[in-house]
């Protein structure tokens, strides 16, 4: 991650759902007090990056991220993407693989959602955590159902 852009959630919604961006409170309340912001959507790659603090709050017994914060991230970043993608959806199962703890000392995490399959009413995502250099910390796969 070079430079952080930082794209406006509401700007950003608006321009793809049009007036329909007024049936949802945005930004959501999870990702305010995460304090994610998205800093790249790609509508033709289906692809989400969001970047969010690691907050002393997070941390667990080890002094890592706790799983749980890990994966709310995650839902922050599919969720999002899955809104501006996708009909409406919601999360069915989610699997996060955990590569390596993460420390205050990354800083921020970032996360990126890909959509990598659209079948039927069921959405897969691929997801990866990684910090500014690219090391990676998780990975991780969503499976979203299409009301």
């Amino acid at each position: 991650m070079n430079e952080d852009k930082v794209l406006d959630i509401v700007t950003l919604f608006s321009s793809v759902l049009g007036e329909k961006v007024k049936e949802f409170d945005l930004p959501p309340p999870s990702f305010t007090v995460m304090q994610a912001e998205i800093i790249s959507f790609d509508e033709e790659q289906k692809t989400l990056v969001t970047k969010l603090p690691v907050l002393q709050d997070w941390l667990n017994p080890y002094g890592t991220m706790q799983g749980g914060f890990i994966n709310a991230a995650i839902d922050n970043a599919v969720g999002p993407l899955s809104m501006l993608v996708a009909p409406l959806n919601f999360t069915r199962t989610m699997e996060t693989k955990y590569i390596k703890g993460i420390g205050m000392d990354v800083g921020n995490i970032y996360v990126k959602a890909t959509l990598v399959e659209e079948k039927r009413k069921r959405l897969t995502f691929d997801v990866v955590v990684m910090d500014r250099e690219g090391n990676v910390y998780n990975k991780g796969k969503v499976v979203n159902w299409v009301v």
